[in-house]
């Protein structure tokens, strides 16, 4: 992918260059869209929003490094996703966090699990959870900018995450104990 051509033909509303990167690309950020959504249609308008503007912003896109174009191609994606639901799930997933400490779980459970099913596990979760357990250990974003991101406050960012992690943890010790029998 040259993205000094991309930039250049999606700045002149070239249809063939955003053609091609809407087949080169839909797949990678189909992922993030799922991610930060809470069902497939609803991933799939997200993706749709998402090249949108990124056909109008091309322009605006400084530099020619592919890993850098993709990674603001993702954060549009995942900004029009939590867009459409800002401040719509949290009240009620917060409510349903429990004082439950995390369960044991011994390294070799996680070795034992591939990457794909994990992902499912991380689908699975409530939308509220999905997000912010995405942005911070993911993403790598802090609470505190989670918090800004979502309009949320930064305890129920740590709480959600905490309660996030929890649920995974008792998914992965019940996928592996299935597994194993």
């Amino acid at each position: 992918m040259n993205v000094a051509t991309i930039i250049a033909g999606l700045s002149k509303k070239d249809h063939r260059v955003f053609k091609k990167l809407v087949i080169d690309c839909s797949s990678k950020l189909m992922f993030v869209a799922k991610i930060y959504t809470r069902n497939l249609e609803d991933a799939k308008d997200v993706l749709q929003d998402s090249f949108i503007i990124i056909f109008q912003k091309a322009s605006g896109f400084v530099g020619t490094e592919e890993k850098a174009f993709i990674a603001w191609m993702k954060a549009i994606v995942r900004n029009t996703a939590l867009n459409k639901y800002q401040r719509k799930y949290f009240s009620h997933e917060n409510a349903q966090i429990e004082n439950n400490p995390e369960p044991k779980v011994e390294p070799s459970v996680y070795s034992s699990i591939n990457e794909k099913a994990i992902m499912n596990l991380v689908f699975d979760l409530p939308m509220g959870y999905r997000q912010v357990f995405a942005l911070f250990a993911i993403e790598g974003f802090s609470h505190k900018e989670i918090a800004e991101q979502l309009g949320i406050k930064e305890s129920t960012s740590r709480s959600q995450y905490v309660r996030a992690r929890q649920i995974l943890q008792k998914r992965i010790l019940e996928t592996t104990k299935l597994t194993a029998l």
